[in-house]
């Protein structure tokens, strides 16, 4: 289901370019290989504002995008038709790709520049992108 949520926080900005776009970036999409990471675990800063989430690679078109998601929310009812998503943000050093997070944006942990963040989000990064490569990171932390 995380994987879902992470899939749509990259195809919704789609929407306003047309339903034919979301369509074609589905198809495109194919299997979104993810991790589970944890502050506690890191050996690099910290760069979200909960201690644990599931990095996940979605390669569509050619181009790769890392998505962080926070755990499904259990202090909340989960029912069909009353469920709260847990939010997304993408993992990228390319300024222009955080703008797709302006709605969760409070996944972030605060920081005073785009270079802050950028720096906290390189590591992350280049853990996700070796999901789009084939697999598993043999050193999560590296």
């Amino acid at each position: 289901m995380q994987t879902l949520a992470a899939a749509m926080s990259v195809v919704l900005p789609l929407a306003f370019a047309g339903e034919g776009a979301i369509v074609a970036a589905f198809v495109q999409a194919g299997v979104f290989p993810e991790i589970t990471i944890r502050k506690g675990e890191s050996a690099h800063e910290w760069p979200f504002s909960v201690d644990e989430g599931t990095l996940t690679c979605v390669d569509y078109g050619g181009r790769q995008t890392v998505i962080f998601s926070e755990p499904w929310r259990t202090d909340v009812p989960q029912q069909p038709g009353d469920m709260t998503l847990p939010r997304s943000v993408i993992v990228s050093v390319d300024p222009f790709a955080l703008l797709a997070s302006h709605e969760d944006r409070d996944l972030y942990l605060p920081f005073d520049s785009l270079e802050t963040l950028i720096r906290r989000l390189a590591p992350f990064e280049t853990m996700g992108r070796a999901l789009c490569a084939g697999g598993q990171p043999l050193d999560k932390e590296t």
